[in-house]
């Protein structure tokens, strides 16, 4: 595009030349936090098309938007007006805050945790035996309740259709967990470390960061 372009904080003020009566045209493209419009269209549950409809924007605006964060002042204004917020805060990042809704997400963690680390150490069960009795009771109440620290976070969940990321925390947390407790054992001297449990442990820290990732994604 012709012509010499400023940057403001809040506007691109992008002067452009005509070709013919040579006149400078002014047009205003407002930035938006990227991150801010997807996490209010995720937050109603709405796909980009849903969104385009209802804002009265054509799909590829809404796509362009969301992609660079760059948006014609009309379109951030029906944009806005979609959401019920103010322009403003279409330019504002989203905060890292931790809502109540996300702090149950940490009892899922915890309790797959405290599950592990009872399986773990699961006892082994000998018949007639008072205190082996006491110790697999004790086991079992112990996944019980780590169970019912994960009810909120299940139903939450659920509710907002986190499947991806409920299947990779139930599956990295265990491998964490496992890893946590083969590298304490091989600092302490217990045990030396089998370098294929080792190898899924890591696999299970990344699968445990993806869904952390897809949790907030998905909020």
């Amino acid at each position: 595009m012709a012509g010499n372009c400023r940057e403001d904080f809040y506007f691109y003020n992008v002067v452009c030349l005509d070709d013919f009566l040579a006149t400078p045209k002014v047009i205003k493209q407002v930035k938006v936090s990227i991150d801010k419009i997807r996490q209010l269209r995720t937050s109603k549950g709405w796909p980009q098309d849903q969104l385009a409809r209802i804002s009265g924007l054509s799909v590829r605006t809404v796509q362009r938007v969301e992609s660079e964060g760059v948006a014609s002042f009309n379109t951030a204004m029906s944009l806005a007006a979609t959401f019920e917020v103010n322009v403003s805060e279409l330019q504002q990042a989203p905060e890292l805050e931790v809502s109540d809704k996300h702090r149950r997400h940490f009892g899922l963690y915890i309790g797959l945790v405290i599950m592990s680390l009872s399986l773990v150490n699961q006892p082994l069960h000998l018949p007639n035996d008072p205190y082996s009795a006491y110790m697999s009771f004790m086991s079992y109440f112990i996944v019980g309740f780590s169970f019912f620290i994960m009810i909120p976070s299940l139903i939450l969940a659920f509710k907002h259709k986190q499947f991806i990321a409920l299947l990779l925390a139930v599956i990295g947390t265990p491998l964490s967990t496992f890893l946590v407790i083969g590298v304490l054992y091989f600092v302490l001297g217990l045990s030396m470390p089998k370098w294929e449990l080792f190898v899924l442990g890591v696999g299970g820290v990344y699968l445990l960061i993806m869904s952390v990732k897809e949790f907030i994604k998905s909020k």
